[in-house]
């Protein structure tokens, strides 16, 4: 098995000396998020979370198990979500102070004297929410002096948890907010309002569900974390590992091989997987040195493991963080966001394997010897028992199940296919940690959108969206494909200092409204947004995703990024294309013999751009023959019959003079 063949009895290096060429699968599984998160980064802004030993582990342990435990129970029998959410949050507050250090100066082997007060603080301060939670729900969230007073230390503690997880941009942004909220008589133009006294805002962002603990709050504390949670049991059982040796036998030795590895294990761990950084390194860790050996150049090899791992985000089941905040702002069915998800992201992983293989060819790069392969056979037989629980969850869901309720059951599953054979059993220990780390995995997460819930808070109470709208509307003067790049090159911008689910509620926030009134289905206008913040993690200057693959390989980071862009065009395309032709979201009542055309006119389009940018196919293509290419792509993103038929006719004469030329050589 792959795994056997990469396993060694190195231990982990102390930490920050960590050699990120020498980690095995092994090691990395043994690897919280936090740390997957951190590695790579060739500078490193933000403060690592402290690792306690003694009396100190064991309370943060007994915390996370809690919560854990808590947000299961509430899975299972609903409360109030105002109460659920507070409860989410105190939690969080708490966890955060202790574990992540205020500065680079602070302790890291314990918490600080202000940590401790923090933390504290936290407790009471969401407390007179808990306590007083009947009082301010029939008042309407109009509360007295202390419910104010305890108001304005939740949001200053809100803050500071982001700050320590996610970065000043955030923080940053909602401080601009609050203080428009203030002084908004003061300015001229579209975005001009009364202006709010702090009364107002303070009872706004914390004794409602508007701020605070709003929506997006509301989807970290169920959603989100319990498919964080069912993610965490499932690396215990080794489902990576599976992935691995799947992708292995199925596609390593094919032309290229491990690279075309690298975009299924990418692909089938990220549909379980939130995280593009930690799918980076999971699989990267494997597939990189692999790709090395049979010729790949490092930031070539780092930047396929990039950009297969950056698209474990659109594929489903799971999908990242931001669907369930998809599904839960226009009121539909999860299901109805994997659905839409499915075909978009099939044509993503499809337009990588073609780049893939164009490369290979060119290069002359061939797959590995077929004695150095897993049998899937032997794979399926020993540890298929363990994909049961991702085929059960996907069976539940399309079954109609609330999403929350398919992932508990999912992790029951988890539980239970383990014991199907005895090297695969999960032990106690091995379940409390997986609850620990999922809790841990939440933090950044649920961070983050506490502090959104500021951001959405005072946007709401100000107005401000509809006045952001419509600058958008007037700047693109009406025109749907200027207010779609707009949109686009938005969410690229936010991206970058932002988390994928920020990226997308801002954006989403102000541009989808816009995208909506001109004639774009809710849905696909939301999906559009969400592509382009997950695309970010690719981008340079600030690439992520790039980065952590750049560490493992040794490449230079921008390099890795601007060829992983390069991979991962069609990704920028295929937003235009469901807009433009709608069928791909699979919406109901489509023919079959429709959706076979727009799938095939997709795969075709997908063929085309690949031609154009990787310029080689039996042989490499003149200027004219990259251009036409390029316009047959752009021509195919259209599903009109004119459009597709000129471009279907651009790409068969371009592939048939690569043929001939196949054929003149031969013969000669």
């Amino acid at each position: 098995m792959a795994e056997e063949k990469m396993s060694d009895k190195r231990s982990m290096p102390p930490d920050g000396e960590v050699n990120l060429q020498e980690l095995t699968v092994e090691q990395v599984e043994k690897m919280d998020d936090d740390e997957l998160e951190r590695i790579g980064q060739k500078k490193k802004k933000k403060t690592k979370r402290r690792k306690f030993e003694g009396n100190l582990r064991y309370l943060i342990s007994a915390i996370t198990i809690c919560m854990s435990a808590y947000h299961l129970y509430t899975a299972i029998f609903s409360i109030s979500p105002m109460l659920q959410r507070s409860y989410h949050l105190s939690f969080v507050l708490v966890l955060v102070f202790l574990l992540y250090p205020a500065t680079t100066k602070s302790p890291v082997d314990r918490p600080s004297v202000i940590d401790w007060f923090l933390a504290a603080l936290s407790v009471v301060a969401v407390s007179n929410v808990i306590l007083n939670f009947k009082r301010l729900a029939s008042t309407g969230g109009r509360g007295n002096r202390l419910d104010l007073i305890f108001g304005v230390i939740t949001v200053l503690l809100v803050l500071e948890c982001a700050r320590r997880t996610v970065g000043l941009v955030l923080p940053s942004m909602a401080i601009f907010l609050i203080a428009y909220g203030f002084f908004g008589a003061y300015i001229t133009g579209p975005l001009k309002h009364a202006g709010f006294s702090w009364k107002r805002i303070i009872q706004h962002l914390t004794l409602t569900t508007e701020g605070v603990y709003g929506q997006i709050l509301g989807v970290s504390s169920t959603f989100i974390y319990m498919f964080i949670l069912f993610g965490a049991f499932l690396a215990v059982t080794g489902m990576s590992a599976v992935f691995n040796d799947i992708s292995m036998a199925l596609a390593g030795g094919a032309r290229g091989g491990p690279a075309k590895v690298s975009v299924l294990a990418s692909g089938l761990m990220g549909s379980i997987s939130g995280s593009a950084s930690a799918n980076v390194v999971t699989t990267g860790a494997f597939t990189i040195p692999l790709m090395r050996k049979l010729g790949y150049k490092d930031y070539f090899a780092s930047s396929v493991e990039a950009a297969a791992s950056t698209g474990g985000q659109i594929m489903p089941p799971v999908m990242g963080s931001a669907a369930f905040i998809i599904a839960d702002s226009l009121g539909i069915k999860f299901f109805e966001v994997i659905k839409a998800a499915l075909l978009p992201a099939i044509l993503y992983y499809v337009s990588l394997w073609i780049m893939i293989d164009l490369r290979a060819r060119k290069e002359k790069i061939s797959g590995l010897p077929k004695e150095a392969l897993p049998k899937l056979k032997e794979v399926i037989v020993s540890r298929g028992h363990l994909l049961i629980p991702l085929f059960g969850i996907i069976f539940m869901l399309v079954s109609g199940y609330n999403a929350m309720r398919a992932a508990v059951i999912g992790i029951v599953l988890s539980v239970v296919c383990s014991f199907f054979r005895k090297d695969t059993w999960i032990k106690p220990l091995a379940l409390l940690k997986a609850m620990e780390s999922g809790a841990l995995s939440a933090l950044s997460v649920a961070a983050a959108c506490a502090v959104i819930g500021i951001l959405i808070g005072m946007v709401s109470l100000t107005g401000a969206i509809l006045a952001m709208g419509a600058a958008i509307l007037k700047l693109s003067g009406g025109m749907l494909a200027l207010t779609l790049i707009l949109t686009m090159m938005t969410a690229t911008i936010l991206g970058m200092g932002l988390p994928t689910t920020a990226c997308y509620v801002l954006t989403s926030t102000i541009a989808a409204p816009a995208i909506v009134q001109l004639g774009v289905p809710p849905l696909a206008a939301h999906l559009f947004v969400f592509y382009y913040g997950i695309l970010s993690a690719i981008t340079p200057p600030v690439a992520t995703a790039a980065y952590t693959a750049a560490g493992l390989s040794g490449a230079n980071p921008n390099r890795t990024g601007f060829s992983a862009v390069r991979l991962a065009a069609t990704g920028f395309i295929i937003p235009f294309m469901f807009v433009y032709s709608p069928e791909l979201l699979l919406p109901a009542g489509l023919s079959v013999l429709l959706i076979i055309r727009v799938i095939c006119t997709s795969l075709i389009g997908v063929f085309a751009l690949s031609l154009a940018i990787e310029g080689y196919y039996e042989r490499h293509l003149n200027l004219f023959e990259r251009v036409a290419c390029a316009a047959a792509a752009i021509l195919l993103i259209d599903s009109g019959i004119v459009t597709d038929c000129i471009g279907i006719g651009i790409v068969a004469v371009v592939w048939a003079g690569q043929r001939f030329y196949t054929k003149k050589m031969a013969a000669a």
